[in-house]
């Protein structure tokens, strides 16, 4: 079964939000494997018409799964398509 396939879309510079969410998305490494893109807005002008105003933003298998903010847990059931998960 092929891993899920995740794009952070971030920008270049400082972004606290961006940081935030890809520690969290780091940390749901930890218990989910995933293959991981990181595109940077800028260098993509269709990425920029459409997320310009939603970064950070994570796509799984190409659909879209979270914009701005989320902790690791709703990371890990949005990339393993689970409607629970959680960490004890």
């Amino acid at each position: 079964m092929p891993l899920p396939h995740v794009q952070f879309i971030t920008k270049e510079g400082g972004c606290s939000l961006c940081d935030e969410l890809f520690v969290e998305l780091e940390s749901a490494r930890d218990y989910v494997d995933f293959d991981l893109d990181i595109l940077k807005i800028e260098q993509d002008e269709e990425l920029y018409k459409k997320y310009w105003d939603k970064i950070p933003v994570i796509l799984v298998d190409g659909k879209l799964a979270v914009k701005y903010r989320a902790t690791r847990d709703e990371l890990i059931k949005k990339i393993e398509g689970r409607s629970w998960w959680k960490f004890w």
